[in-house]
């Protein structure tokens, strides 16, 4: 990497409420955050999930900059959409759950926008927001998704197979979902 990267020669990725994500020519994700306490805080995050193969890996912080591995794909529900839903693809959201679990986390809930999935269904998770900010024991997102796209009785068909123990905890936050969405229903209708 060269001491010194010029933005204008990078590839914007996106923009946020806490910055800007750029591609460098070296193939570093840069992100520019608007204050060096978010960034701080990520590159804590990062830090503690080191680790973890399913977060990027930093390679300096300065200030209110991070340069981090780049991690391509697409966001759960456009792979969900257009490739289906494997096996392995099953077994990394089990893992990447029980990653988070033993990571401590108190938010378990990932957003659809930060899950990446590769072309060989590896999962990455490119923004690990405020994992100790909230209490949300369940992946409600990634629920969601899968309800959405038709495939959550044959995630947890996959599920039972990779580890059987784990399935209670896949129906426990389904149901807690959708019992909260009939008392609205019940409440509202």
């Amino acid at each position: 990497m060269k001491n010194i990267i010029e933005l204008q020669n990078c590839k914007l990725l996106g923009s946020g409420a806490e910055g800007t994500v750029y591609l460098s020519d070296e193939g570093y994700a840069i992100k520019c955050f608007r204050k060096t306490k978010a960034a701080k805080s990520e590159d804590e995050i990062l830090e503690l999930t080191k680790d973890s193969r399913f977060f990027p890996k930093t390679i300096v912080r300065f200030s209110n900059v991070i340069v981090r591995e780049y991690v391509s794909g697409e966001n759960l529900f456009e792979h969900l959409s257009r490739r289906g839903l494997s096996y392995k693809l099953s077994c990394e959201i089990v893992d990447l759950l029980e990653d988070l679990k033993k990571l401590e986390f108190t938010r378990l809930n990932v957003r659809n926008s930060h899950i990446f999935i590769d072309e060989e269904d590896n999962l990455r998770v490119i923004d690990p927001r405020k994992p100790f900010s909230k209490v949300e024991p369940y992946p409600k997102d990634i629920i969601k998704i899968l309800v959405k796209c038709n495939l959550y009785d044959r995630f947890l068909q996959d599920a039972l197979t990779y580890d059987p123990k784990l399935l209670s905890y896949w129906t426990d936050a389904y149901n807690v979902m959708f019992k909260k969405r009939k008392k609205r229903f019940i409440k509202y209708g």
